[in-house]
């Protein structure tokens, strides 16, 4: 028994690795591209413009949204957890939910701050072109609460969550765009900082081998046709937003012009409800496993 056991573990496990590594695989990958390439460097400009263009319209809810996120916010999505756990009687799930949302930030600090750096290609952009703001702090902040709580609510709860809480990250994403505090790729790599550390956390309580009663697995998203759909759209998003980012980097007249900075703040946005959707299925998917 033990050992039969023992493989379920192992072949559990397999799913939280594949999660994490193709975050960080992702993630240097948007890093690289976003922050060490001239296109990159000028799409992500042309979208900051963009969403400066529009802040004017929607300043009061983009200093409201912003004003969310504060370490009480934390603290209290950690008290939040850790409840969901203790009431649930599950150890391994709770402190690897607690360790994801202090990793997740954490790591996002030391990224941007001391870790990761932003050249000088000599181009003129309207943000202080060495100042790196990869990955987006408050967008990590949501979205780690988010995801943590997936890992610890039961598995019917897990679908509106996923769905408001992911919404939550989005609008938070697009705020600090207006704000004019961080790119669409800061923001992309936030979901995959999280993303990275859910797959951690999932190989954590797989090996912790928590017992718990049968739990059922989460409706629609998990399911075949609901994850269906979920990848033809994300795909699809990715595709829409790489080729509109890929004309507007060839077309400088259309780069420079207000139109075409608003239109990349727009393809910014799509790559950004992408990457949340998708990090979002995979944390779903993993857990879904796990549960099995």
């Amino acid at each position: 028994m033990t050992r039969w056991r023992a493989l379920d573990n192992n072949a559990a496990a397999i799913a939280p690795c594949v999660l994490a590594v193709t975050s960080i695989v992702g993630f240097v990958l948007v890093y690289l591209l976003t922050v060490r390439t001239t296109p990159g460097r000028q799409f992500g400009d042309a979208s900051l413009r963009g969403a400066l263009v529009t802040n004017s319209a929607v300043v009061d809810a983009v200093d409201a949204v912003l004003g969310v996120v504060s370490v009480a916010t934390l603290l209290g999505g950690l008290a939040a957890i850790a409840l969901i756990a203790l009431v649930r009687l599950r150890r391994a799930p709770g402190l690897a939910a607690v360790g994801l949302l202090v990793a997740a930030n954490t790591s996002t600090w030391l990224l941007k701050t001391h870790l990761l750096t932003r050249p000088a290609f000599g181009l003129r952009e309207i943000a202080p072109a060495t100042h790196n703001s990869l990955p987006s702090g408050h967008t990590t902040a949501v979205f780690s609460v988010v995801v943590a709580l997936l890992v610890v609510v039961p598995a019917r709860a897990r679908r509106p969550i996923a769905i408001t809480g992911g919404a939550a990250a989005v609008v938070m994403a697009l705020a600090t765009m207006s704000a004019g505090w961080h790119r669409a790729g800061d923001s992309i790599a936030a979901f995959l900082v999280v993303g990275a550390w859910a797959g951690i956390a999932g190989i954590a309580t797989v090996l912790a081998d928590d017992t718990a009663p049968a739990r059922v697995p989460a409706p629609g998203i998990g399911d075949r046709s609901g994850g269906r759909w979920l990848i033809a759209m994300t795909l699809g998003s990715v595709g829409v937003g790489f080729c509109l980012a890929f004309g507007l980097v060839l077309i400088r007249p259309l780069r420079t012009s207000t139109l075409g900075a608003v239109s990349a703040f727009v393809c910014g946005g799509v790559l950004i409800v992408a990457a949340a959707v998708a990090v979002l299925m995979g944390v779903l998917l993993v857990l879904k496993r796990i549960d099995r």
